[in-house]
This record gives C-alpha cells, structure tokens and sequence, in this order.
C-alpha cells in the first residue's frame, strides 16, 4: 500500500528538508514572491527561522520513519496540529487582510493543507492513535525537561500568534506591518505544534527514541540559533541590539537540549555494560 507510515513519513522528510531550506537559505526571494513587494530583513529573519523549524520536522520525520508507532502517531500529530493552525491562519489572513497574500497563494496553501490533513487524518485511525504508555518515574530531571520543552513551545509560540509586533517593535529599526505579523505567527504556530513532541516523548517505551526527540529539539533551536546569529550580522540596519536577548534565549535553550541529549546517549551506554 502507498500510504505506508514509511513512505509518507519519508516523503514528508524529502519534502519538507527541500522547502525548509528554500526558505532557510533565500529567505528574501521567497517573502518577496509571497508578498510580491520589496521586503526587509526582518522578513527575512523571520521567513529562515520557519524554514529552520521545517527542516528540523524533515529531521524528526526520517528518524522515526521505522520506528514503533507510538512514536509515528506523534509524527502524524505534529503534522496534523501544524496543518490545523496553518488553515487557521489562512482563513483570517483571507477574510481580515484581503491582499496582504495573493488569493491565489492562499486557496493552493488552503487545499495543500486539506490535502495533508487528511492523508494523516487517515495514517492516525488506522493506527489507532497510539501514545505510549511508559513512564520513568525515576528520571526525575529528564521528565522535568521534557514538560518544561513542551510549556516553552506553548508559551513562545502563542507569544508570537498573539502580539508579534509586539515581541518584536524593541528588536527591529524598521515600520512594522501586517506581513511582518504573518510571518511571526507562521513561526509561532510551528512552536506551538512542536509541543506535541515532548508531550509524547515522556510516555514512550524506549529511551533511544526520547533522546532523538531531545536531540530534535536541538537541532531545531540550533537552526533559529543561526538564523538569530545570520541575520543579526547581515542585516545590521533592519535589527538593533535587543536582538540577542532572543538570541540568549535559543543559546540556552540549545545548550540544554544537547547536554540532555549527551546524558541520554551516555545513560544509555552505561545500561548496556
């Protein structure tokens, strides 16, 4: 059958490390193609730090293409939330600012995510949503981790959905619009599904697959970590020094993510011997 966990879940890696880095590596000639105007450099900023987000999903997805399925369904679910929220923003960005997005762009986003829903709307009943039913009450501090990930993908990401212009008036030299909101909330809905990944992960059987969720992880804030650090040296004029505070942020945040994931490998080592 074509609809294997296997062959979508590699597709979507193929698909999404493509897209994401289109848009990681010519962030402007993608915002201007979308906004179809001359934009800055903080569209810029914002456009590589979702297609560093997507390029960590490509990452996740071919990890676990031949796992159990306790830990697909959770890929199908991070992709299903995602679709959901992007759908969301399609529909207000449509009827709220008419124009801001060609129509065009907007109905193929609408029916590509529609398109996506429900191949894993389907992979999900038909595996029956399984979620994993472990839990290691011992790792008192892994566990921690874990929910702490999953709160800082809430909190950040509606952050951004709710007030961008605000998160980002005292970071940026430049008049911000309703594009440049697009974007961050483009972000933000990304981290808000990202959730999903260590809700899952602190249930799962086996430690190998939650220290690849860690490891994920860091390599998601890894990739916004250098788009912070690109575009705070390339586009000196369109971002002022209150950027590092974010950029402060994803060191932390990637530094632990790394750390936590060395302790698991090495956890793991000393089990077997």
């Amino acid at each position: 059958m074509v609809l294997t966990p296997k062959t979508v879940l590699s597709f979507d890696a193929a698909l999404a490390l493509v897209s994401g880095a289109t848009l990681f590596f010519a962030p402007q000639k993608v915002a201007d193609f979308v906004f179809k105007k001359e934009t800055d450099g903080v569209h810029w900023h914002l456009v590589r730090c979702v297609g560093g987000q997507i390029m960590a999903s490509a990452f996740f997805f071919w990890r676990f293409r031949n796992r159990p399925a306790e830990t697909q369904t959770t890929c199908f679910a991070l992709r299903f939330s995602s679709c959901i929220f992007a759908l969301l923003l399609a529909f207000n960005s449509r009827s709220e600012k008419p124009g801001l997005v060609p129509a065009e762009y907007l109905t193929a986003s609408i029916y590509s995510a529609f398109a996506i829903l429900a191949v894993y709307v389907f992979l999900l009943i038909k595996s029956r949503w399984p979620v994993g039913g472990k839990l290691y009450a011992d790792h008192v501090g892994g566990n921690g981790l874990y929910q702490l990930d999953s709160l800082a993908s809430i909190v950040i990401g509606m952050a951004w959905i709710a007030c961008p212009s605000w998160l980002l008036h005292r970071q940026v030299n430049v008049q911000l619009d309703a594009s440049h909101e697009l974007c961050a909330r483009i972000m933000g809905i990304l981290f808000v599904a990202g959730y999903v990944v260590s809700a899952h992960a602190l249930h799962w059987k086996f430690q190998c697959d939650r220290s690849v969720a860690a490891e994920c992880r860091a390599v998601c804030c890894l990739f916004i970590l250098a788009a912070q650090i690109w575009s705070q040296i390339a586009y000196k004029k369109d971002w002022s020094d209150n950027h590092w505070v974010g950029i402060s942020l994803f060191s932390t945040w990637t530094v632990i993510a790394f750390i936590y994931r060395l302790y698991i490998a090495w956890a793991i080592k000393e089990k077997a011997n």
